[in-house]
């Protein structure tokens, strides 16, 4: 998809815009010319017209004399005087009109009628005063037009006297009028003409500003308010928290880049609500755990002192019994003898075993002293390894340990000892023979971290979930008390560490992961205090 940036955009409207300025301006431009036109030629003609008023009535003044006397002559004269002044006038205004191009036609009619009446004026004057100095035609190009284009000139009767030429200037008088007023027709034609060209001019030019202006705002609305809208819409919906919701839009341009962004933006706002969703979870389970375990040590310490004393008593009363049967005489080959001998030694063991449970019990209860220390983690985790590989039903099973650097943490040497026993101890449980456990020590963001890594049996996820709940027990061979993940779960709590536990199914192994603090916290010190004394308080 082509790219229209929002300036290039703009830049296109803005040309639109002017282009509609300036369709609208040149017609009316013209129809303002043309108006103008109309209006130069009217009025030139209009002028021209009275100045031919002016030449007809001086024209119509003149008469023949009845009497011939001076007085009539030198009246006579003067009118044919005032006549060449008026056909000076209309010749000036129709060589403007000319010159202005304000006429229908080349005006050439009216020149010839002008010269004619200039030259009859002149011949005229010359009859008046045959003693007097020769008149010559006062308009110039008269004596060359009259000569060289007779063609043009008006057929008419030769005139041999005075009153004859003066009938003859009149008739050439009258046919100015008739000029004029064809040329007042052209003019009016001409201006209807352009009056109906302007009219479609100014039409067409709205029509197409009116297409433009309506192409206009359908851009707008695509290019500015349909992606302000989808925005605003998106905005609107993640704030009602849909931050699933995608802009789909595709303009092209830095509203589109807007669009990627915002969504982006909710996407990680998505990732980090699930992930605070999560936790959230996970901290709700690991509240009600360490309640559960809380509730659960109480009543183990409150049990196990209760049941301690009839174990012992059990266990001293079997043991008795034992002896004073192995003292009776002649007994020992007595069948009865080695039964009642068996289920006395069984009595013992299985008491004993009791006493183990509730000692188990007890020191889930019970909260020592933490003292913690700087201590050296592979070391530590060495010493246990060493321990476990020379446990016979275990020598079977590869133990991989293989520190790369000191790792040191603050924490409490026997109780961390604890915690590696009973992890490798699970994991050793979960796997058969040629099975391998793999055990890493490193830093990781701030804290020591140590996995414990085995191909054993796996768990499935409903296991993992209570996988560190007390009594809760999934050894093969049926022998777990299920205490052993739930105390080393409290003691990392105890240490302000973290344990998880994954597995990606039956028959893929398992993952434990411990985290442990490097340095020591005073408000981890003083919390640690704390439970302490109230894990007393719960024991006693």
């Amino acid at each position: 998809m082509v790219r229209w940036p929002i300036r290039l955009k703009l830049m296109v409207g803005l040309c639109v815009v002017v282009g509609m300025m300036l369709i609208l301006m040149g017609g009316s431009i013209f129809g303002l010319h043309a108006f103008h036109v109309s209006n130069l030629s009217l009025t030139d003609q209009l002028r021209e017209l009275g100045a031919s008023k002016d030449l007809i009535e001086a024209v119509f003044r003149l008469h023949a004399p009845r009497e011939r006397t001076e007085e009539e002559r030198a009246a006579l004269i003067d009118v044919a005087s005032t006549a060449r002044e008026a056909l000076t006038g209309y010749f000036q205004e129709l060589k403007q009109n000319t010159m202005r191009g304000n006429r229908a036609n080349s005006g050439l009619d009216e020149l010839g009628l002008s010269f004619l009446l200039d030259d009859g004026l002149a011949t005229l004057l010359n009859e008046l005063r045959p003693e007097g100095p020769a008149v010559a035609p006062m308009l110039l190009g008269t004596t060359y037009f009259i000569a060289q284009h007779p063609e043009m000139l008006p057929q008419l009767e030769p005139a041999v006297d005075l009153p004859s030429r003066i009938e003859r200037l009149k008739h050439i008088v009258m046919l100015l009028p008739k000029e004029l007023h064809e040329d007042f027709f052209e003019i009016l034609s001409m201006s209807k003409m352009q009056y109906q060209a302007s009219r479609v001019i100014v039409w067409t030019a709205s029509l197409i500003v009116l297409a433009m202006l309506c192409g206009l705002m359908a851009l707008f609305q695509r290019w500015v308010l349909n992606p302000v809208r989808l925005l605003q819409r998106g905005v609107r919906r993640v704030a009602r928290g849909s931050f699933d919701y995608k802009i789909d839009l595709n303009s092209g341009d830095e509203m589109e880049d807007l669009a990627a962004a915002f969504n982006e933006m909710t996407a990680r706002i998505s990732m980090t609500y699930a992930d605070l969703e999560q936790q959230v979870h996970e901290r709700s389970r690991q509240l009600v755990r360490s309640e559960r375990l809380a509730g659960v040590g109480f009543l183990a310490a409150g049990v196990a002192h209760e049941i301690n004393n009839p174990l012992a008593s059990i266990a001293f009363c079997s043991e008795a019994l034992e002896n004073r049967v192995g003292a009776l005489a002649g007994s020992a080959d007595d069948p009865d003898h080695r039964v009642i001998s068996n289920y006395l030694k069984m009595i013992q063991e299985e008491a004993f075993r009791c006493k183990n449970i509730t000692e188990k019990l007890l020191d889930f209860a019970r909260c020592g002293d933490i003292k913690r220390e700087r201590s050296d983690l592979p070391s530590l985790i060495q010493g246990v390894v060493d321990m476990i590989r020379h446990i016979g039903k275990y020598r079977g099973k590869t133990i991989l340990f293989q520190p790369k650097e000191a790792v040191l943490a603050h924490v409490d040497s026997q109780e961390i000892k604890q915690v590696v026993l009973n992890l490798a101890v699970n994991a050793l449980e979960s796997m058969d023979a040629g099975g391998t456990l793999r055990i890493d020590v490193r830093y990781d963001h701030g804290m020591a971290e140590i996995s414990f890594v085995d191909n054993g049996c796996g768990m499935p996820p409903d296991v993992l979930e209570n996988i560190f709940e007390p009594f809760f027990t999934r050894r093969r061979d049926g022998k777990g008390t299920g205490l052993g993940l739930s105390i080393t779960h409290r003691i990392v709590n105890q240490h302000h560490g973290e344990i998880t536990a994954t597995s990606q199914g039956v028959g893929k192994g398992s993952t434990f992961r411990v985290r442990l603090p490097i340095h020591p916290s005073e408000k981890a010190e003083a919390l640690g205090d704390s439970e302490t004394r109230g894990s007393h308080v719960h024991a006693a």
